[in-house]
């Protein structure tokens, strides 16, 4: 037995090209040598039978063959599994679970025994089959096992069958000499007489379930299981099972149990060698094969099996990991083994010693088609009207799949075909003219102006059309706000610009849609009744020749004048009349803009995680900052909680996320999901920025819970879980194990055709013959949820297991997120109104969770749920283009004053609404849903916002402001630390109006980037990246601590800082290091959460420059909390505003910021100057000394004499 090695591996169950998508190669269930020809048997879990005839390689270093399939059938029309295979002299003998078929070996099936052949009272018996026999090769007397009951069968006529005096529970059935051995499923052998229809013997040998069973002569071999006992006395626990390191030997002649053979690997498979019965082949699941000498068991050979995949190794897949051996089987000649793996392969191995490339001694001959002999002759002479045969052409031999064999995922279907373009006279007309005939074509004056003339350069901010007026095209880019001229109107709301750049009129925030004509534009969005009116092709939603993609869908940029961010006119992009925030792109991790919109929207969503702001989550010790990689000292939770409220109080005005950003770049688990993206998009194509949505999404809702729980011990998961119960069955339909789970998203699958399609004609027909049904997103949600598959068999269960899965609840809040390619989406397409508005969950008999357009009014069991929004891919290029696609979000948002719903669509900082049936049409090849919600319309808690008002907050019995009485430091507190402030005390708790001084000081993380060209012209594309420093907080209220700081946090930083601005925001180097610093260090979550208590509380903030403050901060304070200098003391006839040192000097009197940079002294010198307002205000002053001021200014250049 020496000298055994693998001599061929094939996938013997692949498809040659498999979809990417589509249902994997299903397993090997089967094998077996044929005992005639020199073929090998296979079977697998879908019911075909294929067949492999080997070819021995030539001029190979090493032995090697290959096998070749000789034929594939399907004995059934249904996907059931093949159990056994069994030789016959005739054929080949199938076993399925309920059916028996005799099949020749060419594939055509002959016989077919199924239950609808047997009596009524042995159907139910018939079911559960598990295994078969013969006597002989020759024999009739076909004896079938199952779970019910033993029967035989008479080939010849089968459909009398002959059932035994047995009770069934039988796993396996093997013929020795004239009596049957009976593997039973508690693990014992039984000896069994069919001509005295009676039990003879029966050995105890497994206490739990027999794994194989061979015979050879008078000798029996068995392999099994044992029960293990359940662990700490617990009655109820599941029973486990151990695979038995024996394999029992029986000699039927005496009737005794042998001496059993060890095999510590643990026996799974035994087989006796057909030409040497002493010798017994003995398998594990893990791959270990022993040649064992039962008469001398110190003779033993020993090999490990190759189980890891093929392609793995070769380096075609990420690793190479192991998989089980199943399925042992040996040739008549003794001289090849064969078994499959769970990658589907099937091994061949054969001793090196041996020449043979056949199965057994004596082989018949193959059968093969035949061509008449005068159609081959005549094959120099066929005429092209001539009737013949394709396959009397010859091929020459090939290894290689043919190009006839079409890759699945290469069919194309009519729904997702198109009609191709017309071809224009221009793209048949060439490029070049002949030289002898050159084309001449007439200068157009009318198009390209007067020929040989100079025009004079007129720059696009002046340009006039020819009669003076103003060019009637107007740009997609608004103008800055510093370049608008004195008269014009600084509507707040909706713009109404000045006479050179006319725009839209201001409209009320929810539009009545039927009032937009059949090509999309609307009366609020174009007016052409009046001559000289303009249109804006900024908000047009309906597509034409000239933009296949409508310009509301576009990648939007924020362009930068030299006055920052703040000269951009994001007003411009929101039409909700001040009722929704659109969030700012030019950030990392902007992607997620969409997304958190949707979720914004979402009642509940919305008022859980806002609430969560009212318990205090400030970890500042070591472990959590520096070990665990917090250096913010938040989480998820908490920035979305921030960031929610702030979208919230901005209004209409523009949210940035850079807050909510700086978690995801600190988290290590949004860093191993590659979630993190520093280029807007530029670097994507249109299948990694689906993936990077789809994951974030999974990853934001898992956050979520997980914070909840680990701060407040609260288990959030019901919000969108999905309530499902997985149920296993036995091959005989036994109930092994039921179990519950859930998850928060769901990944939505594509429905097979047969699925979607088995309202046709029926089963009778082929698939071609189905009638073509549409289908919506509710019938992919009962595939999705509603499912089930076979376990192959393994170490733990050496049967395939049923797992079947039903979902039996929906949470209030629906996520679906869609993972699919490119041709799933064609096909989505092809479906009419496939994404409903709203369906209704009903729960049936077998507590199946069913999904309804419709369902009766009296039906007390249903839920209703109704599309809140859904993230939309558009691509603006090839799919695999990178940075040629962007996300937007259609919302759906009910108004309280019209008492109806709205759909509103979020590009970014674009805000408009839109039209329902725009939102519901999916024909458009640029638009891809990537992640779909759905709400509980029904549930309470998705009935209403519950916003935190400036009036009831302090009232909020929940509410912890513990943070403004005391102090927080990061890593504790520091030796000889300076403090420069007094702490608020409960009895100066901030009242509705409190006014307090505030001045923050920022440090650059990251510098500018800017374009200069040739000319010297500089175009500023990204400003430097800020960030909080230190922020100081002063009492303004009249009172004997007027003036006296009670805030005074330095923002603790990590990570290097690029250049801490020291002559103006006063930061030293090393000032922000916790390892280095003696100042008093806070997280930023710890200062964020002061300003953020201040503001709800109702506190009035007085500073200078507070609008550029606040964005740095994320930070939005309603307007009218503000009390900012800058803006009291600026005259609307100048352009320039002045500085804080300048005020000082001219209306104070006083010198500030003589060295560097100090937040309390600003924050001082911004309460006195406001001060000094109220007075002139007061005294009707105010104007004259403004005046003054500005005179003033004008003789210093605004410049304080040193």
């Amino acid at each position: 037995m020496d000298g055994w090695g693998e001599v061929s591996r094939i996938p013997a169950t692949a498809r040659s090209a498999p979809a990417p998508r589509g249902p994997e190669a299903p397993p090997i269930t089967a094998l077996l040598f044929d005992s005639t020809a020199n073929l090998l048997w296979c079977g697998d879990a879908q019911g075909h039978t294929a067949l492999f005839t080997p070819l021995l390689q030539e001029n190979t270093p090493y032995r090697h063959m290959a096998l070749y399939r000789y034929t594939k059938f399907r004995l059934l029309g249904a996907a059931s599994p093949v159990v056994q295979l069994l030789n016959h002299q005739r054929g080949i003998l199938s076993l399925l679970h309920g059916a028996v078929g005799f099949s020749l070996r060419r594939g055509v099936p002959n016989v077919a025994l199924t239950a609808a052949l047997w009596p009524a009272a042995d159907r139910a018996a018939w079911a559960g089959l598990r295994s078969m026999a013969l006597a002989y090769l020759t024999s009739h007397d076909l004896v079938v096992g199952g779970a019910a009951a033993l029967f035989k069968v008479d080939l010849a006529r089968p459909t009398q069958p002959t059932r035994f005096a047995h009770d069934g529970d039988v796993a396996l059935v093997n013929y020795s000499s004239k009596l049957l051995t009976l593997g039973r499923l508690g693990g014992a052998l039984e000896v069994f007489d069919p001509a005295a229809n009676k039990s003879v013997k029966t050995f105890a040998g497994h206490n739990g379930m027999l794994s194989d069973l061979d015979v050879k002569g008078n000798y029996v071999a068995t392999c099994g299981y044992s029960a293990r006992m359940p662990r700490y006395g617990l009655a109820s626990a599941a029973v486990e099972y151990m695979v038995d390191p024996l394999v029992n030997i029986y000699d039927l002649r005496t009737m005794r149990a042998l001496s059993p053979l060890p095999f510590s690997a643990g026996a799974s498979f035994v087989r006796f060698h057909p030409k040497l019965p002493n010798i017994v082949v003995i398998a594990s699941a893990n791959g270990q094969i022993q040649f064992v000498d039962i008469h001398d068991q110190l003779v033993v050979h020993l090999y490990q099996a190759d189980l890891t995949d093929a392609a793995a190794a070769a380096g075609l897949l990420a690793a190479a990991t192991s998989s089980y051996l199943a399925h042992l089987n040996i040739s008549e000649n003794g001289e090849f083994l064969c078994f499959a793996d769970g990658y589907k392969n099937l091994h061949l191995w054969s001793m090196s010693s041996s020449t043979s490339q056949n199965f057994l001694n004596f082989p018949a001959t193959l059968d093969q088609p035949a061509i008449p002999d005068n159609i081959v002759a005549a094959l120099d002479h066929v005429a092209l009207d001539d009737v013949v045969p394709l396959n009397s052409v010859g091929m020459p031999y090939y290894k290689e799949y043919l190009a006839s064999n079409f890759p699945s995922d290469l069919v194309f279907i009519k729904e997702s075909a198109r009609i191709p373009k017309q071809v224009t006279d221009a793209c048949l007309r060439p490029k070049t003219a002949p030289k002898s005939a050159p084309t001449r074509y007439h200068y157009d004056k009318a198009k390209y102006g007067a020929r040989h003339v100079t025009p004079l350069y007129v720059s696009l901010k002046h340009a006039h059309g020819k009669t003076g007026a103003p060019s009637t095209k107007i740009s997609s880019i608004p103008k800055f706000i510093s370049e608008r001229s004195m008269t014009s109107s600084p509507v707040a709301g909706g713009r109404a610009f000045e006479s050179e750049s006319p725009s839209l009129p201001a409209f009320a925030t929810f539009h009545d849609f039927n009032d937009i004509d059949s090509d999309g534009a609307s009366k609020f969005n174009a007016k052409t009744d009046a001559p000289g009116e303009q249109t804006d092709s900024t908000f047009q939603y309906k597509p034409d020749p000239s933009t296949p993609v409508p310009p509301c869908y576009g990648k939007l940029d924020i362009h930068y004048s030299r006055f920052g961010v703040d000269d951009f006119d994001f007003d411009y992009y929101n039409r909700s009349n001040g009722q929704f925030a659109g969030l700012e792109n030019h950030l990392d991790n902007s992607y997620t803009n969409s997304l958190l919109q949707i979720y914004r929207h979402i009642p509940i969503f919305y008022n859980a995680v806002t609430k969560s702001l009212m318990s205090e989550y400030l970890p500042n010790d070591k472990k959590t900052i520096h070990d665990r990689g917090n250096p913010l000292g938040t989480s998820v939770l908490n920035e979305l909680g921030y960031l929610f409220d702030m979208m919230h109080k901005a209004g209409a005005r523009n949210v940035n996320i850079s807050n909510f950003s700086l978690i995801l770049n600190e988290s290590d688990i949004a860093k191993n999901y590659g979630l993190l993206n520093t280029d807007d998009g530029k670097s994507l194509d249109s299948r990694e920025l689906q993936e990077l949505v789809v994951t974030f999404n999974k990853f934001l809702i898992e956050s979520i819970v997980s914070d909840f729980r680990s701060q407040f011990s609260i288990d959030v998961q019901d919000l969108s879980a999905t309530h499902y119960e997985l149920e296993f069955f036995a091959p005989s339909g036994e109930l092994l194990d039921k179990q519950y789970g859930s998850q928060v998203t769901l990944d939505l699958c594509s429905p097979p055709s047969h699925y979607l399609n088995r309202g046709g004609f029926g089963n009778r027909y082929t698939s071609q013959h189905l009638t073509k049904k549409n289908s919506t997103i509710l019938n992919y949600l009962d595939y999705s949820l509603n499912q089930h598959r076979l376990i192959p068999a393994s170490m733990n269960t050496p049967y395939e297991v049923e797992a079947r899965q039903l979902f039996i609840d929906l949470g209030p809040v629906l996520l679906i997120n869609l993972p699919l390619s490119d041709q799933e989406f064609d096909q989505i397409r092809s479906f009419k109104k496939w994404l409903v508005p709203e369906f209704y969950t009903v729960n049936s008999a077998n507590k199946k969770l069913t999904f309804k357009p419709v369902i009766a009014q009296m039906n007390q069991r249903a839920n209703k749920y109704e599309l809140q929004g859904y993230v939309c891919e558009i691509s603006h290029g090839l799919a695999s283009c990178k940075g040629q696609h962007n996300l937007v979000s259609y919302v759906k948002i009910r108004s309280v004053s019209l008492g109806k719903d709205q759909w509103f669509l979020f590009n970014d900082f674009l805000v408009m609404p839109i039209p329902e049936d725009e939102v519901f049409n999916l024909s458009y090849l640029w638009k891809k849903p990537v992640v779909v919600v759905y709400s509980n319309s029904e549930d309470h808690r998705n009935q209403k916002f519950s916003y935190f008002e400036c009036e009831m907050f302090r009232k909020l019995s929940s509410l912890n402001d513990g943070i403004l009485y005391r102090d927080h430091f990061a890593y504790g507190t520091r030796q000889g630390y300076k403090k420069e402030y007094e702490l608020l005390t409960r009895q100066e708790a901030p009242a509705l109006g409190s006014l307090i001084a505030i001045d923050a000081e920022f440090v650059s993380l990251r510098p500018e980037v800017a374009e200069v060209s040739y000319t010297g012209s500089r175009n500023l594309v990204r400003p430097t990246l800020l960030s909080l420093a230190r922020i100081s907080v002063l009492r303004g209220d009249p009172g004997p601590k007027h003036g006296v700081p009670f805030i005074d946090d330095y923002i603790m930083h990590c990570k290097p800082i690029y250049d801490n601005l020291t002559n103006f925001s006063g930061i030293e180097e090393g000032d922000l290091d916790p390892t280095k610093s003696h100042k008093t260090l806070v997280t930023l979550q710890t200062a964020y959460r002061r300003l953020w208590l201040l503001m709800n509380l109702g506190c009035v903030f007085v500073g200078h420059g507070l609008k550029s403050d606040f964005r740095c901060i994320n930070l939005q304070v309603p307007r009218s909390q503000i009390r900012d200098t800058i803006e009291f003391y600026h005259l609307p006839d100048f352009r320039r505003k002045l500085s804080l040192k300048f005020l000082a000097y001219s209306v104070l009197k006083e010198s500030v910021q003589t060295r560097n940079h100090d937040s309390i002294e600003d924050a001082r010198t911004a309460l006195l100057l406001f001060e000094r307002y109220m007075e002139l205000r007061a005294s009707g002053e105010f104007e004259q000394a403004l005046r003054r001021i500005y005179s003033e200014g004008q003789q210093l250049r605004f410049r304080v004499p040193e």
